[in-house]
């Protein structure tokens, strides 16, 4: 991403003159990010969104989720939308992703899923929205027609990403047995109520130092005021699915207790997932999340029974 006089100019009324050290997403068509060194040698990511429906729940994040996390989370030090430039300006937090890391150690990759869930609980605990959806800054729902109620907001969901996957023949009857008995388990989440979640919540996201010792989250672009499991199937479909060792470690340091309820919610929830990650996919040209998702699709159906 080269940053244009426009974005330059805002940057520099913040926090002076600065250099460019690097360009964090140099293939995004999305969002830039560019790292910078001000002229009091202060260092600082910038991110540029091309979305406001993800500028707008990255900024409410900032202000309202993420205090919980303190210093495991960047600290917001500026937002901007103006002259048809959204963006932020926000402190780093030590380390690199777990993917850029590379981590092979099972054991020290367990530990950073532990800490990822634990941090994760805390910021959702005390957190109670209005409604299900997207923020706009000022905390009203972005979507003018959000859900205020858990199940009607749930059937919703899996009812468009069917409709998709039928119209883009993604689905057929070999899924149906499965989609008809989430719609029929949505009534157990008659008692959820909304909370900070994060579609994108991935060890891609979760900082580590060089000894691999977790150390944040950054990138919030993807949160919403959703149901209290929603990133688990995120998680399961894309990160855990062959290593149910990093699952059980994330949902010890959450605190779930896997009883018969849980693994429920958890399976409407990752027809629901894998259902928007193959459509997703699919309509993206994104491989990757299309493959997650029918092979999470397969794996609940191979093993649904009534």
């Amino acid at each position: 991403m080269i940053f244009d006089v426009k974005t330059e100019d805002i940057i520099k009324s913040v926090i002076g003159s600065f250099k460019q050290l690097g360009d964090q997403r140099k293939s995004s068509e999305r969002t830039g990010v560019i790292e910078i060194l001000s002229d009091d040698g202060n260092r600082y990511f910038v991110k540029i969104h091309n979305r406001l429906s993800h500028w707008n729940p990255e900024i409410y994040a900032y202000k309202h989720w993420v205090k919980p996390l303190e210093q495991y989370a960047p600290t917001l030090i500026s937002s901007f939308n103006e002259n048809d430039v959204f963006g932020m300006i926000v402190t780093p937090i030590q380390g690199k992703t777990v993917n850029e890391m590379q981590i092979a150690d099972s054991d020290v990759l367990a530990r950073v899923y532990y800490d990822a869930g634990k941090l994760f609980k805390k910021m959702q605990a005390n957190q109670r929205g209005a409604y299900f959806g997207i923020p706009k800054v000022d905390g009203s729902p972005y979507d003018e027609n959000a859900k205020t109620d858990p199940v009607i907001y749930l059937i919703d969901s899996i009812e468009s990403w069917v409709k998709s996957a039928y119209d883009y023949k993604i689905i057929d009857a070999f899924y149906e047995p499965l989609i008809k008995w989430s719609f029929e388990n949505c009534i157990i989440f008659k008692d959820d109520y909304p909370v900070p979640t994060n579609w994108d919540l991935s060890q891609n996201n979760w900082m580590v130092d060089d000894c691999g010792t977790f150390t944040g989250f950054i990138d919030f672009e993807n949160m919403l005021w959703g149901l209290p499991l929603d990133s688990f199937a995120v998680i399961q479909e894309r990160y855990t699915f062959d290593k149910p060792h990093l699952e059980a470690s994330f949902c010890e340091g959450y605190g779930l207790e896997r009883d018969e309820i849980t693994k429920q919610k958890q399976k409407v929830l990752s027809v629901n997932s894998s259902l928007a990650s193959a459509v997703y996919g699919h309509t993206e040209n994104n491989p990757y999340f299309f493959d997650c998702g029918i092979r999470k699709l397969r794996v609940l159906v191979s093993t649904h029974t009534e």
